[in-house]
């Protein structure tokens, strides 16, 4: 699960996120996938809540077997992290318009949602 709400803890708190170390979660259920969600999304936030303006200001470093790939301010980072969540939400509901599945409410009703 790139660039989940873990990638907001190891920012904050670890500073880095080298591809070669980072452990991707693996699930076999539904329940398993969403509790690691909802844990990690609290362990985000409680990270986010204990940062300092000094700690969001320093560096956050994505890397390749120690190889530095690319630098940020962490709170640059946390922010392009969110809007790529967004990318991934447009992803989603085309994948649920062509499998013919009704588009949730997002950013208010949809075109699915019967009460619009």
């Amino acid at each position: 699960m790139p660039r989940s709400p873990l990638w907001i803890t190891f920012m904050v708190e670890q500073g880095e996120v080298d591809f070669a170390t980072y452990k991707r979660f693996e699930f076999t259920t539904t329940d398993e996938l969403l509790d690691h969600f909802e844990e990690v999304f609290d362990g985000a936030k409680k990270s986010l809540a204990g940062a300092s303006d000094d700690d969001l200001d320093a560096p956050f470093y994505l890397k390749r077997q120690g190889q530095v790939l690319f630098t940020q301010p962490k709170r640059e980072g946390i922010g392009s992290t969110i809007n790529h969540w967004v990318h991934h939400r447009g992803q989603l509901t085309v994948y649920m318009r062509l499998k013919d599945i009704a588009v949730p409410s997002i950013y208010g009703p949809s075109a699915d949602d019967r009460t619009f």
